[in-house]
């Protein structure tokens, strides 16, 4: 079986063209541990989430808590490994990109961000 992607844009600037969804307990709990890394273009979108760690993660991450609409409540830059973040508040999705992402695509709270099957 083949895995399916999700593709998260901004402003119809594609962010990430292979999102790979979260949303199961198992793929939540595993998220990017144990990971070296992941390719331009990728992202791991958590749902329902609105709190991570990076525990066992090799990587920063760049991290956008998101409301059931899509709308950006919280980005966390270059997020360490072996870090705690807060709950944010109203949050039900995270998606989790590679660090440096979220300035170069100029995503900040308040924006809204597309997601789609790809």
């Amino acid at each position: 079986m083949s895995k399916k992607y999700l593709i998260v844009s901004h402003n119809g600037e594609i962010v990430s063209n292979e999102c790979e969804n979260a949303n199961t307990v198992i793929r939540r709990f595993f998220g990017l541990m144990h990971r070296r890394g992941m390719p331009e273009g990728h992202g791991l979108l958590l749902e329902p989430c609105n709190q991570i760690h990076t525990f066992n993660m090799h990587f920063d991450i760049d991290v956008i808590t998101m409301d059931g609409d899509n709308k950006v409540l919280a980005v966390f830059n270059s997020v360490p490994p072996w870090k705690c973040k807060k709950a944010v508040k109203g949050g039900r999705k995270v998606l989790e990109l590679n660090a440096k992402e979220a300035e170069k695509f100029n995503i900040k709270c308040g924006d809204v961000l597309d997601i789609a099957e790809a």
